[in-house]
């Protein structure tokens, strides 16, 4: 908001796009936008549809209240982001289009993704984080031991077409799941593709396997990848991110709260950078990855198919719904979790004490490291 202040009097064409506008577009990209932006990428009576006009439909939506509620973990505050960007000249002139909203079940898929688009300039195709779904969550944990999720493949094929209808120049981008998406995308994209690219902003988004990143299409693309991470990040330090970011000055001291965009420091032009990624993400980034690598694939994926069994008991579909009705929930997945068969428990209980064991090692470690001049016997 406070950049929108500094910066939405400014179009693109007298001051270029930069790290701080993709991150503004890639929060936009949470806001529930059916039913007001198209899927397709066609122009309507010659033209395509503004922000400036899609935040007013917004705001003038007869579910008005029921589209600002953003969940569980998705800032209250992106309806008047959208507002105050659809107001500014920088922002306010975008068209906007290629609005795909999907939630699979059956699949375990959540996948959504937006195009902006600055004349004949650029496109930047937003792919959008996880959601208040919990669906979305549990894709974001398949991560950990598929080859590829299916907003993975989707977000690739997104970008064809959006590449086959639009002309131009493309950026790539999005926050948490939305960045890991946007990375996908460019290096698995065909070359004619990739050539298209003019860069790929990850903001804080969930790693790779390590072999990716010497991978022939992560390589051929991997000049024009800007990757942040606020300074205690969490999911930007699940897996391997290649180890080339740059670290955003916070100045919430919650961990989990860091990854709201909001929370992140800016000045006029860029981001306020600190030196280095704090010991505390540094420490929770090394044990949950030591604790994925610990566990063979199928363990992973019992795993997580026996927790969101569970989660499933609570009957609900969104981490609102969850949070909302809390006792309910809780009784419904104590039922579903002693229904479990004995072997997916057993499994549960083994992970979870790994995991425990594997951060109390980590802690003892850095403890001895700390004070070695105690010589405390650990």
């Amino acid at each position: 908001m406070d950049y929108l202040a500094w910066r939405g009097d400014l179009d693109f064409g007298n001051c270029p796009l930069n790290e701080v506008d993709a991150l503004i577009l890639c929060q936009l990209s949470y806001l529930k936008l059916d039913g007001l932006v198209g899927p397709d990428f066609a122009k309507r009576q010659g033209k395509r549809q503004t922000l400036a006009e899609v935040a007013e439909a917004f705001r003038t939506a007869p579910d008005y209240e029921e589209r600002s509620n953003m969940g569980a973990f998705i800032n209250p505050l992106s309806p008047e982001l959208l507002k105050e960007a659809g107001k500014s000249r920088r922002f306010g002139a975008l068209a906007v289009s290629g609005f795909i909203n999907k939630i699979d079940e059956e699949n375990d898929e959540q996948f959504s993704a937006v195009t902006f688009s600055c004349g004949k300039a650029w496109n930047f195709i937003v792919y959008r984080g996880t959601d208040d779904s919990i669906v979305g969550w549990k894709e974001d944990c398949q991560l950990a031991y598929m080859d590829s999720v299916p907003a993975q493949l989707d977000a690739l094929a997104y970008f064809g077409t959006a590449a086959s209808a639009l002309k131009g120049n493309f950026y790539l981008g999005g926050h948490s799941k939305g960045g890991n998406l946007a990375l996908y995308s460019a290096a698995k994209a065909e070359s004619k593709l990739q050539n298209r690219i003019l860069s790929i902003y990850d903001n804080d988004g969930p790693g790779f396997p390590e072999d990716f990143f010497i991978s022939p299409g992560y390589l051929a693309i991997a000049d024009r990848l800007k990757t942040f991470v606020p300074r205690l990040s969490i999911v930007g330090m699940l897996f391997s991110n290649g180890g080339n970011y740059v670290t955003v000055e916070n100045d919430l001291k919650d961990m989990v709260m860091q990854h709201d965009p909001f929370s992140w420091q800016t000045g006029p032009c860029s981001f306020i950078e600190c030196d280095r990624l704090g010991d505390e993400s540094q420490f929770v980034g090394k044990t949950l990855n030591e604790w994925f690598r610990t566990l063979s694939t199928e363990e992973k994926k019992v795993f997580v198919e026996s927790v969101f069994q569970v989660l499933a008991g609570s009957n609900a579909k969104t981490n609102f719904e969850l949070t909302k009705n809390w006792f309910e929930s809780l009784v419904g997945m104590k039922k579903t979790l002693d229904a479990l068969p004995k072997s997916s428990r057993e499994t549960m209980r083994k992970n979870i004490q790994l995991l425990v064991k594997i951060v109390a090692d980590e802690f003892k470690k850095k403890l001895s490291a700390d004070i070695p001049h105690l010589s405390i016997p650990l």
